[in-house]
């Protein structure tokens, strides 16, 4: 039976048909979005003796990626690289660019992840965090 075939009193029934299947492809397709997210490696920690010495670093180590996180302990400094440069989530944030705008909203929220995890090891290290690097 296609849909041309249901008649005027099978209206309701037609429209709570396409009503669930509506919703059975929402549920889908979010579904598929958590995967995706849990899927997801983990960015890699690279970890320095002072903020100058990371930032050279991203400047010509192919094995730091766009995303990696940055520790440096040294100057209470964490951080992640967003194509090119460094950015402090920390308060400190050294040679590092600071976060110029809430994470959430920063390049229209690619680094969530990257500054999760950077925050992560800024609590555990117990360093400050700017505000605008919460992501809750």
């Amino acid at each position: 039976m296609n849909y041309n075939d249901i008649k005027d009193d099978d209206a309701p029934d037609a429209e709570r048909a396409a009503d669930e299947l509506a919703e059975a492809d929402a549920i889908a397709a979010n579904d598929a979005e958590l995967a995706a997210e849990d899927a997801a490696p983990l960015k890699a920690v690279h970890r320095f003796d002072d903020t100058t010495e990371a930032y050279d670093a991203t400047q010509c180590r192919d094995d730091i990626l766009d995303g990696d996180v940055l520790v440096i302990e040294s100057e209470k400094v964490v951080g992640f690289l967003v194509e090119a440069w460094p950015i402090a989530i920390t308060e400190a944030s050294g040679e590092f660019h600071g976060l110029t705008a809430p994470v959430g909203e920063f390049k229209d929220g690619r680094y969530i992840a990257s500054a999760e995890r950077a925050t992560e090891l800024a609590g555990e290290l117990g360093f400050p965090v700017r505000q605008s690097a919460q992501t809750a």
